[in-house]
């Protein structure tokens, strides 16, 4: 009996170190840093979506992942790797090919925060200022892998084709994945889930 009790202590202690541990990781969190649809805008109907972050799998994954997310019966909604092929570069000249060749009204693009760098190439915007239109930031086109962290910021923004400016930005956090495939998956469910709250697609 005493041995049984042990066991029953035991187990009642390792349960409540797993909710503990849960209950002291923060929360995801989405922070909105721009937000200025066009005029009488109803919603983007043809739309590309771009991700730098990682490696080319764990980019084709975003991609898909967000693409699955958004997918609807009202829009058409494309992984940029799905349009321009295997493993594409970023370029301005592939991304206004891309438009033209699809009619596309919007680009979703996501980097990881601090991945593109200034001092490559002075004086030009990084950061809140960054221009998917404006520049070429080949930076963005590198493997750059996902490390454990306890934190990790994704930056997303969503382009208007038709005025080739930002109208939607945020940053998602995600706390203590242990790989790669966990984060996209869960960075990819968060900011679908903005981009529906925000009706920033057609509905």
């Amino acid at each position: 009996m005493a041995l049984k009790n042990r066991i029953i202590r035991v187990t009642i202690f390792a349960a409540t170190a797993i909710v503990a541990a849960c209950a002291s990781a923060p929360p995801s969190t989405i922070i909105r840093t721009a937000y200025d649809p066009d005029p009488g805008m109803e919603g983007f109907r043809n739309v590309l979506v771009v991700g730098t972050a990682g490696t080319y799998q764990s980019r084709a994954q975003f991609e898909r992942a967000l693409v699955a997310g958004l997918s609807s019966d009202r829009i058409s909604i494309a992984p940029y790797f799905t349009v321009l092929g295997r493993n594409p570069q970023l370029t301005r000249t592939n991304l206004d090919n891309a438009i033209r060749s699809r009619g596309l009204d919007a680009v979703i693009f996501t980097r990881l925060k601090g991945q593109e760098k200034e001092e490559l190439a002075p004086l030009r915007p990084v950061g809140a200022n960054f221009d998917l239109f404006g520049y070429d930031y080949e930076e963005l086109n590198r493997d750059l892998a996902l490390q454990q962290s306890q934190a990790i910021t994704f930056v997303t923004e969503i382009y208007s084709t038709a005025s080739r400016r930002k109208i939607w930005a945020i940053e998602s956090l995600s706390f203590n994945k242990e790989t790669a495939a966990e984060l996209v998956n869960e960075q990819a469910a968060m900011i679908a889930a903005q981009i529906k709250k925000d009706k920033l697609l057609a509905r």
